[in-house]
Parts: C-alpha cells; sequence; structure tokens
C-alpha cells in the first residue's frame, strides 16, 4: 500500500511539473508555445516603450485639432520572429487564473516602421476630450494554464504583435511593458525563433 501511495505521488509531482513547464518566471511575462513533436517555449522581446506626444498643424496654429500620444518601439521588427501558421499560442503568467484574460490583457499589432514600431495610445481633441487611440487590438480565446497562467490563442496573422499586462498584481501601473513579436514568411533567420 505504501509503495502504492508513493509512486501516485511521484505521478502527480510530475504531471503538476510538467504542466507548468511552460510557464513564464514573473508576473505578466510572455512566451510563445512553439507546438510540434517537441513542444518549447520561446520567450518575446520585452520592449518598454518611449510615449511621444505630437499636435496636429492645426492645433499649432490656430489652437484647433488633435494631440496623439503613441507608444514607440525601437527598431522595425522585433527579435523575436515567427513563421505565419494556423495558430499563434501564448502563456501569460499571472498572479493567479481567476479573472476573464480578456479584461485586462490586450494583444495589439503596431504600425510598421523602418526603424520603429508604433500603435496610438490616446487622442486628444480641441475640446479636450480623450479617446482611446487607434490601436488595433488583436481578439482572442484564454484558457486557464497551471496555477497561474493563461492560454491565449489567435488565427496566425502577418504582422509585428504586443502583448499588454494590465495591472497583475493589482498594483498602480509605472511603467508600460509590451512583450513583442513578429509574425512573417520572410527574414526570419537561425538567430530567430520559428514556429
Amino acid at each position: 500500500m505504501r509503495k502504492f501511495f508513493l509512486l501516485a505521488v511521484a505521478l502527480l509531482s510530475g504531471l503538476l511539473a510538467y504542466s507548468q513547464q511552460f510557464e513564464p518566471e514573473w508576473a505578466g511575462e510572455v512566451t510563445i508555445l512553439k507546438i510540434d513533436e517537441d513542444t518549447t517555449a520561446i520567450p518575446t522581446e520585452k520592449s518598454i516603450p518611449k510615449v511621444k506626444t505630437s499636435s496636429s498643424a492645426g492645433r499649432l496654429l490656430v489652437g484647433i485639432g488633435n494631440v496623439r500620444q503613441k507608444a514607440i518601439i525601437k527598431n522595425g521588427r522585433s527579435t523575436t520572429q515567427i513563421k505565419p501558421e494556423n495558430t499563434v499560442t501564448l502563456v501569460v503568467k499571472c498572479k493567479d487564473n481567476e479573472t476573464d484574460p480578456t479584461t485586462f490583457i490586450q494583444i495589439v499589432k503596431f504600425e510598421e516602421k523602418k526603424k520603429e514600431r508604433r500603435a496610438e495610445l490616446a487622442n486628444v481633441n480641441w475640446l479636450g476630450n480623450v479617446s482611446e487611440g487607434n490601436m488595433e487590438y488583436i481578439n482572442f480565446q484564454g484558457k486557464r494554464y497551471g496555477k497561474s497562467s493563461y492560454i491565449l490563442t489567435f488565427p496566425a496573422i502577418e504582422g509585428e504583435f504586443g502583448v499588454k499586462v494590465m495591472n497583475p498584481n493589482e498594483r498602480d501601473e509605472k511603467t508600460t511593458v509590451f512583450y513583442c513579436f513578429g509574425i512573417h514568411n520572410d527574414n526570419i533567420d537561425n538567430n530567430t525563433a520559428q514556429n
């Protein structure tokens, strides 16, 4: 009976360790799962964007116009690149996995430029009305994973993306962090991840 109990504990421990092997180390971090014969976790590029504010020409000349606030990340493409397959699978670690992930996790498609990636955070018109920027959000499906993570899946489309986890520890956000990756058919070499 004792041997049976020890065997059951060993099997349960092994299953628990396996279910957590792809979880990132820290709350808020994101990895990409490359699922094939041997599933691997690919780290994403952690980027703290520079926030720039710009005024429209009308605002500068006559005081009527818009002010835009943009998040700008250096380099036109992320250091983490994958090939477009049917589905992208991400693992996002959080404090716990009791909350609907669509309420605090955003996947954003960046506007690609030669030397930078950008997304509009906010737009203030001349009346002072503030609206959320024109960021292109990607819809995803989320499921619980392990003790405190989520698996997010969405259809693979080409482009540059960033995952933003808002308030993973129920604290005020001090810094905006994007976990970035690109999905492109071209320019993938041996130094970047392939899906």
